[in-house]
């Protein structure tokens, strides 16, 4: 039987508020059967969850991460940091909303979930992906670059620690004091795809994972890359300036993320095309998918699944389903929208353990 790509029409989306996609053969009778019948327009949205979730879990995959660590939405999320003022406020509901459906598709899709309550004290504390990087057994707690978001580290560090990951603390580093390593986890990309045989249980193995791409921003200096270097003597850590691209995104992987160890998304037009030479790109061998809108380019590909959000040109979402398809993985949508309001993303929600 041939493959089909099956695509929940778009009165779904309105009637819900996020389009959830999902495609492999193994999939199609499941949702099929939704649309052609009206138990999508009479039953609940969380029960067409529970199916597609359950489905999910069911994909055999030797991709292998083991856990993702997220963090609880503050009520206190509307006074978060932001480039610019949003035109609607936030909706603490809506975004609480959107971010438990993220915490069930990612529950689906990694064995455990390492959940952190919220810290009121921390509007941003949701986006926890600033506050450590993961390779392999090892975790850097970073210094984040806000001095108004630095003590969010601490209930991370611990909880690394307490699931056994050898922890380095980027705050033990002062220097010379005149240039302190800062460092979100935003700006850092790490194209790796972690593998395991499912049927064996065999060693974790992994494709890639041979450079670390550290964006230079604002809120990340070339100290923190050169501490990365030292924490994570196995990879080759590639500093790359943002300078007048900060201007459009917060931190590099607002740009760019990895769909697999090899291939990265970046937005179309020449304001982007100078990020392929600072990365070094076409030297290293990676391929560069383009697309039109710069939020679609922020996904997280994990065991073999592609989270991706919805709001977002048709070209784009084509170009996704095609590409994810021709590797064979599973593309699902999920709404960031509130989250968009101050700047966070899909990635900014949660870090990825092997």
């Amino acid at each position: 039987m041939a493959k089909k790509t099956t695509t929940i029409p778009s009165t779904f989306n309105t009637s819900f508020g996020s389009l959830y996609q999902i495609e492999r053969t193994v999939l199609v009778h499941v949702i099929h059967s939704f649309i052609h019948t009206s138990f999508i327009s009479m039953t609940p949205l969380v029960h067409c969850r529970s199916l597609a979730c359950n489905v999910l879990k069911q994909v055999q995959t030797k991709r292998c991460y083991t856990s993702a660590a997220i963090r609880g939405v503050p009520n206190s999320l509307s006074k978060a940091l932001a480039m610019s003022s949003p035109l609607e406020p936030i909706s603490i509901t809506k975004a609480t909303q959107q971010h438990e459906v993220y915490k069930e598709y990612l529950s689906c899709m990694v064995p455990r979930i390492i959940n952190l309550k919220a810290d009121e004290s921390y509007p941003d504390c949701v986006f926890i992906e600033d506050t450590a990087i993961v390779i392999d057994d090892q975790a850097v707690i970073t210094r984040i670059g806000a001095d108004s978001r630095r003590g969010e580290v601490d209930a991370i560090k611990d909880s690394f620690i307490d699931i056994g990951l050898k922890v380095t603390d980027m705050r033990s580093d002062d220097g010379d004091n005149t240039n302190i390593a800062t460092c979100d986890g935003g700006d850092v990309l790490y194209p790796v795809s972690y593998m395991r045989d499912a049927a064996t249980g065999g060693s974790l193995q992994k494709r890639g994972g041979k450079h670390l791409f550290v964006g230079i921003s604002s809120r990340t200096n070339h100290a923190g890359a050169k501490f990365l270097q030292k924490a994570f003597p196995q990879v080759q850590v590639i500093p790359v300036e943002l300078g007048e691209l900060s201007s459009d995104a917060l931190h590099l992987k607002s740009i760019v993320t990895h769909l697999d160890e090899n291939t990265l998304l970046m937005p179309i037009g020449n304001h982007w095309d100078q990020l392929i030479d600072k990365m070094g790109l076409e030297e290293l061998g990676y391929e560069v998918i383009r697309l039109p809108d710069i939020k679609a380019c922020n996904v997280i590909s994990v065991n073999g699944k592609v989270i991706a959000q919805p709001h977002i040109s048709q070209e784009s979402i084509q170009i996704l389903m095609e590409e994810v398809h021709a590797r064979e993985m599973i593309l699902v949508w999920v709404d960031a929208s509130e989250f968009e309001k101050c700047d966070g993303a899909l990635t900014c929600k949660s870090i990825l353990i092997p």
